[in-house]
């Protein structure tokens, strides 16, 4: 009797541990259940923040590569104007250079039109001499002439010329001071 209660106490000690080893197999896989869903869902948390770094990382290559061609454009364009401004320069100082020898080349042609009326001027005033003497010498003929006859008839004609010839000397030298005026300038522009 005492066999068979020992008996039914292990069989009932051995039920109660398989209860016991079930409870524990159904909590340990409850565990293991809640644990893989944790590590799936933190998989899932780790793929998408990866996903996300990628996503950034890509973003800033673009922006990287959009500041890399607005940059290059922007220095295009200050050297585009650089040369521009190079070109306009050198066209500017070409034209400058270009008006410089056409000023040298008229104000030649100038002194030397300065120096040909100069010299034109010292001929016109020579030939102006020589034909006041030329007058003069006219007149030293023509006076004695006039004396020989008739010297009381001729006396009043002597007077008339005589007052004539005044004017005529003024009339003479007029031309040669308007001349003169007109040398004038010549000399200072060959001064020049």
């Amino acid at each position: 009797m005492a066999a068979k209660k020992v008996k039914a106490r292990v069989d009932e000690l051995q039920a109660q541990i398989r209860k016991l080893a079930e409870r524990f197999d159904q909590e340990r896989e409850k565990q293991v259940s809640s644990l893989e869903q944790q590590l799936e869902k933190a998989r899932e948390r780790v793929s998408q923040e990866i996903q996300r770094q990628r996503e950034n990382l890509g973003n800033l290559e673009k922006l990287q590569a959009e500041y890399r061609d607005k940059a290059n454009a922007n220095l295009k364009k200050q050297l585009d104007r650089a040369r521009k401004s190079v070109e306009e320069a050198r066209t500017r100082v070409t034209e400058s250079e270009g008006r410089k020898m056409l000023l040298e080349a008229e104000v030649k042609v100038l002194k030397a039109t300065a120096k040909q009326a100069h010299s034109l001027a010292k001929v016109i005033s020579q030939y102006e001499k020589d034909l006041e003497k030329r007058a003069r010498e006219i007149e030293k003929k023509v006076k004695p002439a006039a004396k020989k006859p008739a010297a009381k008839k001729k006396a009043p004609a002597k007077k008339a010329a005589a007052k004539a010839a005044p004017k005529k000397a003024a009339a003479k030298k007029a031309p040669a001071k308007k001349k003169a005026a007109r040398k004038a300038p010549a000399k200072k522009a060959a001064a020049k």
